[in-house]
């Protein structure tokens, strides 16, 4: 459960002895906190596993039934899409959240042969709209899915990303395809020539199926890389504000941001601050990693409560740029991944419940 076992203590007593009582003590404390812990992750596993959406919020909608399966507007599942930076850790996210849920390392086929992580071979990780069940549902138990959307990631920061974002958000968009603008307009659609060309896009990208409930995203999560001395860059500030502000626009009011490779962070940190003592460097870390996310909130214009620092889990566990304490305890990495997760999740049925209620107050095909 912990390291416990491996900590030396050196504590003296007034005649000279090691004071085996406070090590005993101490360890004991040790282990009791671990095992609080892994009951919270053990906890967090089974309600996300047995999660049913909208049981506590059914008194926020206008028609109450919606979260009863034989009803036409039944929301099925929550779906979860991810945008940011290539290479900012949206796939290793994924890979990590299945193996916090689940308690293994080994990933089902179908997620494995659709999710690219991105790393110093590669110069573009995920190219292409993928989706990926994180959770089943089951009409039967009543049980919700979890359905993660992996996008490409950012790379130019301008109005043909901005468009993709847009198009993407609205729920129409295939799983598999890549979600890019035509660069040749249809000479018999006229109405084309007064689109700019960021706006243009094959319909072949787009699901015929009627765009629902259980179609359009219900949490938008940005995820970029918390190891970087500035996690968005100045230059493309801007971008990111139009972003959050377009989701915010169409009723996200949640946006959730994820910082990944906090382990990197602490070990450039600790490098840096190394002839500190053990204390103020701690004090100088935890200060910095605020100072990370009043930024954060300053460009984003977020909720302090819905950003969150955690580690994923790495492959190559003998890649010290990845991986530089090998016998870090998973425990906290489960404890953090989940628990953004359950926060997510939250934010998703606040979604659904101002989604639904705008639907059935308006005309339809009003809201998106």
């Amino acid at each position: 459960i912990s390291n416990y076992n491996s900590i030396k203590f050196n504590s003296i007593t007034s005649d000279g002895s090691k004071n085996e009582d406070l090590r005993e003590s101490t360890s004991s404390s040790i282990k009791a906190t671990s095992l609080i812990k892994l009951k919270q992750v053990e906890d967090m596993r089974q309600k996300i596993l047995s999660y049913k959406l909208l049981t506590e919020k059914a008194i926020f909608l206008n028609n109450n039934n919606l979260s009863n399966s034989n009803n036409e507007n039944y929301v099925e599942k929550c779906n979860i899409i991810l945008f940011g930076p290539s290479g900012s850790g949206k796939s290793s996210f994924i890979k990590s959240l299945y193996r916090s849920l689940y308690n293994s390392a080994i990933m089902p086929p179908e997620v494995m042969n659709k999710l690219i992580i991105k790393d110093k071979y590669y110069n573009e990780g995920t190219i292409n709209f993928t989706k990926l069940y994180l959770v089943p549902s089951n009409k039967s138990t009543k049980t919700s899915g979890i359905t993660l959307c992996d996008t490409r990631g950012h790379t130019r920061m301008d109005d043909t990303e901005l468009e993709q974002f847009k198009v993407t958000l609205e729920g129409s968009i295939k799983d598999g395809v890549s979600v890019t603008q035509r660069k040749e307009r249809t000479p018999e659609l006229l109405w084309e020539f007064w689109k700019k060309d960021s706006e243009l896009f094959p319909k072949e990208i787009f699901d015929s199926k009627e765009v629902g409930i259980n179609s359009v995203p219900h949490a938008v999560v940005f995820i970029f890389d918390g190891s970087s001395d500035e996690v968005i860059q100045s230059e493309d500030a801007k971008f990111y504000k139009d972003l959050v502000n377009f989701s915010k626009n169409k009723g996200y009011q949640e946006i959730h941001v994820i910082m990944t490779r906090i382990d990197i962070f602490e070990k450039n940190m600790n490098k840096r601050f190394q002839k500190m003592p053990k204390s103020e460097r701690i004090a100088k870390i935890n200060l910095i990693k605020d100072e990370k996310i009043e930024k954060i909130i300053d460009i984003l214009g977020v909720n302090r409560a819905n950003i969150h620092f955690i580690e994923n889990y790495h492959d190559d566990e003998q890649d010290d740029e990845n991986c530089y304490n090998n016998n870090k305890n998973n425990l906290e990495i489960d404890y953090h991944i989940l628990k953004t997760l359950f926060d997510i999740i939250n934010s998703s049925e606040l979604f659904i419940s101002y989604y639904m209620n705008q639907k059935l107050t308006c005309l339809a095909g009003c809201f998106f």
